[in-house]
């Protein structure tokens, strides 16, 4: 397989792996000026004040580093809400090397590079748990949401609320040696706008298994305030750092999910 399509497809995957999302009572502790508020309340006004859409549409630029590779990418980025996910990415000579199309329960990947593609449900790629491929969850990362959240401590940190979630996810590695893992997820919150600022995920049983998640660079449209950068840092095996830059955004307009395998490409297992 071609290596920067290699490359690329473990990014992908690495990226899902990696990004993972009763009630709890009301947690009040002091800390400076900032008001403590409950649970209840920091997810109401984290939900509130979401980004909303029907359709959105972004050019990107993303570069992407692990310990021994450096790739830059560009491209576009389509989302029909709680629908589908579509991703061109370009390579900066500005040749269309992929083309992703992900839905609730399928994964679409075209590799112009070597002529083949991937047409799976997502049962197939076992390593993501089912929690974090469900496609609201990804579509949430891309744009500073998490509308998923049930339960969490609110604390007080640095100005910023803080809510913790303990064991916000169980994930199960069945290769040899078996592995289990605990993930507590944090979410750092903007007093102002409530908006997520951080997402922090990290393995209770792991300390080397950690995963922080950026946004900055907010912009208002329609009255609700979107990250036009987002930076994405994974430490395990492997290490990725990757960074994405928003520009020519649109939303609302009817967009073109178009995504056609060439009849002379071969199916990638």
């Amino acid at each position: 397989m071609n290596r920067v399509y290699k490359f690329l497809i473990i990014i992908v995957l690495t990226s899902f792996s990696a990004i993972f999302s009763s009630c709890s009572t009301d947690q009040y502790l002091p800390n400076g000026n900032l008001k403590m508020i409950s649970t209840l309340r920091l997810i109401d006004e984290i939900e509130d004040n979401s980004f909303v859409f029907d359709e959105f549409q972004a050019k990107y630029s993303a570069k992407v580093e692990t310990a021994d590779a450096k790739l830059s990418v560009k491209g576009q980025l389509r989302i029909k809400n709680d629908s589908i996910i579509w991703i061109s990415v370009v390579l900066p000579v500005g040749m269309e090397v992929m083309r992703i199309k992900i839905t609730h329960d399928s994964v679409f990947i075209i590799n112009r590079a070597d002529k083949t593609y991937i047409n799976e449900s997502i049962e197939h790629f076992k390593k993501i748990p089912r929690e974090i491929s469900d496609l609201g969850y990804l579509q949430s990362i891309l744009l500073g949401n998490d509308n998923s959240l049930d339960r969490g401590i609110v604390k007080i940190e640095d100005n910023n609320y803080n809510l913790l979630i303990i064991n916000a996810l169980k994930m199960i590695i069945t290769e040899k040696p078996f592995k289990e893992y605990f993930i507590n997820k944090t979410l750092v919150v903007n007093p102002d706008n409530f908006r997520i600022e951080k997402c922090l995920l990290q393995a209770n049983n792991n300390k080397d298994f950690k995963v922080d998640i950026s946004y900055d660079d907010f912009e208002n449209f329609n009255g609700k305030l979107l990250p036009e950068e987002i930076e994405i840092k994974m430490t395990d095996n492997p290490n990725v750092d990757i960074s994405i830059l928003y520009s020519h955004i649109s939303i609302n307009e009817e967009q073109d999910y178009k995504f056609s395998i060439p009849k002379k490409y071969k199916r990638q297992r």
